[in-house]
């Protein structure tokens, strides 16, 4: 009891916080958190007096302070956590910091734990920081950062702290093993994760969260495990505020119970929106793709196209696809609305797409939907179907008097050079989260605004905008799924080109545009 006490009071008693309206003041545990850290460090067995859980698995939703609990754990691991034979402080403590890159457990975790060393001046007189290590000089101890994507060797950690495992990949795995099994000669070792529930992809998560769930619930007997995990139930509907505080639990504390109300109410009308909230705000295991439009959103935007001659700027994205997709020209618009509280200018969007496919595809284009497009004329079958794009697209440019078009650089390479050649500004713009993540959100709040109008009459554009999946990284960024998408999407994907470049765009058609 002694020991659990002393640890639970070494956060207000030593440590700060460091960001915000906190900073400076005492890292004040709520209950939740005492539970936590008196189970994890005052419990202690019989034989030795060393602790009894040597393995936790610590899970909650974002916003919940994962990376404040952590810091602290790691400084008391280092400098404070006392050795049960010597009646001191560990000797050499070395503390593990792991991601799957350095530089992300140096950008998140260690870099609060430099801010909250700064803060507590006890900390600070008794710790040296050196090439992104900090050291104790009292009794060896230290604090560093390791990635599998750094060579690392002569591991023998006190504490490792494993930072959001729902990244860790299949390819992680020996890296993993390795942070396991590392701690052999340690009187009492702790490993833990700080983590968030991860997706159908994040199998060293999801091995680590059978397991903590199983020994919770009893399924398993571990009397080294301690289980953590602050989730929705499964029959809890994510979109119910009550059910909110199962996630969350330092809701109305670290952050304002407005915070979920202004995400819930972009999921309401998104399912791209609902999955993210469900995963980092519910902290259940979601899908890691989702459709991105539903086809009632899209119809009640719909309609037909204003007069583009007073468009503030019209650009364009185009998607060359494989032999047997369809290679698709997208056209946006843009017009000025209202400006917000800071000035910045409101937009609406207005698009259309134009859309190819090569004679002698395998596709049976005497089938629907495709017949109906050849013979309304809005798929255009031929020999030769990156000329007759880019002659087309030339068309429109002179018509519209659009400056600028993005595309995919993957085997376009000979195009964009002819459309340089032509006098456009030509922009890269490879399929990834980075690149796609922006106008997808910007598409999404567009939709739900209504400040975007798609050609109510261009029904390839509406069939590849709802057969749209989309999947979602580590960072939560989003990217569209052809793989997993129902059928294509070429033409969507070429507006969600255009679009980025129509959010670059200057006021007026002057000056240069980069994608970087």
């Amino acid at each position: 009891e002694n020991v659990a006490s002393a640890c639970c009071d070494f956060f207000p008693d030593v440590l700060r916080h460091s960001i915000g309206t906190m900073a400076g003041k005492p890292f004040v545990l709520e209950p939740w958190q005492v539970f936590g850290i008196w189970n994890i460090f005052g419990w202690k067995r019989l034989s030795d007096n060393s602790r009894r859980f040597r393995r936790f698995f610590w899970s909650m939703a974002r916003k919940n302070g994962k990376s404040c609990m952590g810091s602290g754990f790691a400084i008391l691991g280092g400098m404070a956590d006392i050795n049960p034979v010597t009646r001191t402080p560990e000797a050499v403590a070395e503390v593990l910091l792991c991601a799957t890159k350095i530089e992300q457990v140096r950008k998140v975790m260690y870099a609060e734990i430099e801010r909250m060393r700064l803060q507590s001046k006890y900390v600070e007189m008794m710790s040296t920081p050196i090439n992104k290590q900090i050291s104790f000089s009292h009794n060896g101890g230290s604090i560093r950062c390791i990635g599998s994507d750094k060579p690392f060797s002569g591991l023998n950690p006190h504490m490792i702290l494993m930072d959001e495992k729902h990244e860790w990949r299949e390819h992680h795995r020996k890296f993993y093993d390795t942070m396991m099994t590392g701690s052999g000669s340690r009187t009492q070792p702790l490993i833990g994760d700080f983590t968030t529930a991860g997706d159908d992809t994040s199998l060293l998560w999801q091995e680590d969260y059978d397991y903590a769930t199983g020994v919770a619930r009893g399924d398993f007997e571990d009397e080294t495990y301690f289980s953590y995990v602050f989730e929705l139930d499964e029959e809890d509907d994510p979109l119910d505020e009550a059910t909110w505080i199962k996630a969350n639990p330092n809701l109305g504390v670290s952050f304002p119970v407005q915070y979920l109300r202004e995400e819930l109410a972009q999921a309401k009308t998104s399912p791209v929106a609902l999955n993210r909230f469900t995963r980092f705000h519910c902290n259940r295991k979601v899908s890691s793709f989702d459709r991105f439009i539903l086809p009632d959103d899209w119809d009640t935007n719909a309609d037909e196209l204003s007069d583009w001659s007073n468009a503030d700027a019209i650009t364009a994205g185009i998607d060359l696809g494989g032999r047997d997709d369809l290679a698709s020209i997208g056209i946006v618009a843009r017009f000025p609305v209202d400006e917000d509280d800071e000035g910045q200018t409101i937009w609406r969007y207005e698009g259309f797409s134009r859309s190819f496919i090569v004679e002698g595809t395998h596709r049976d284009l005497a089938k629907q939907p495709w017949a109906g497009w050849v013979a309304n004329k809005q798929l255009k079958v031929t020999r030769y179907v990156v000329q007759a794009l880019r002659d087309e697209f030339l068309v429109l440019a002179d018509q519209l008097g659009i400056r600028a078009v993005a595309y995919d650089p993957y085997n376009a390479a000979q195009l964009g050079d002819e459309l340089e050649q032509a006098g456009l500004e030509v922009l890269k713009m490879p399929q990834n989260h980075f690149h796609f993540n922006e106008p997808m959100e910007e598409l999404m709040a567009a939709m739900r605004e209504h400040r975007f109008k798609p050609d109510v009459t261009d029904s390839i554009l509406r069939w590849c905008a709802l057969n749209m999946m989309t999947t979602t990284n580590a960072q939560g960024k989003m990217m569209p799924d052809k793989k997993n998408s129902s059928e294509k999407i070429d033409a969507a994907v070429a507006l969600l080109m255009g679009l980025r470049l129509s959010m670059l765009a200057p006021s007026r058609p002057t000056g240069s545009l980069f994608i970087c």
